[in-house]
C-alpha cells in the first residue's frame, strides 16, 4: 500500500517514527518531506523551493492509498490542507483510508469528521493488515 503520512513541521521526529513503522511493515511512502524542514519557518524566502514543496507534498497525498495524520502536541499548518484533500478523496470514493493517529491536543473538527479512523498508535493501524 502506498502510504502518505502527515503531520506538524515541528514534529517531524514522530512522522519519521510512523513512516519507519509503515516501510518496516512492508508498505510505500508516497513521500518523505520530513527529511527535509530546514527552512520550515520561512517559506516566503525560499518561494519557489516552497512552491515545489506545495506541489510535491499535495500530490503524494493525491497518489496515496492511505492518508495518516499525526495528532501532536505541536500545532500545525500544512498537515491540515492535507487532511482536506485526503477528506475529499474519500468523500469521492477514492480514498479508504484517512487516519487520525495518537492522542488529539489541537482540536479540529475534521478530526471527527465520519471518514477519518481514529486509532492511539500507527501500530493499532497497520495490525488490520496481515
Amino acid at each position: 500500500m502506498k502510504i502518505y503520512v502527515s503531520g506538524p513541521v515541528s514534529d517531524a521526529t514522530t512522522v519519521q517514527e510512523v513512516q519507519n513503522a509503515v516501510v518496516a511493515a512492508g508498505h510505500e511512502l508516497t513521500l518523505d518531506w520530513s527529511a527535509d524542514v530546514a527552512f520550515a519557518q520561512d517559506y516566503a524566502s525560499q518561494a519557489e523551493r516552497s512552491a515545489r514543496m506545495a506541489q510535491e507534498e499535495l500530490a503524494a497525498v493525491l497518489e496515496a492509498d492511505a492518508v495518516l495524520v499525526v495528532a501532536s502536541e505541536h500545532d500545525g499548518r500544512g498537515m491540515f490542507v492535507e487532511l482536506g484533500a485526503a477528506l475529499t478523496r474519500a468523500s469521492r470514493g477514492e480514498l479508504d483510508h484517512v487516519v487520525l493517529l495518537g492522542e488529539i491536543h489541537h482540536e479540529s473538527v475534521f478530526y471527527f469528521h465520519p471518514l477519518v479512523q481514529r486509532v492511539p498508535a500507527v501500530e493499532d493501524w497497520l495490525a488490520q493488515f496481515p
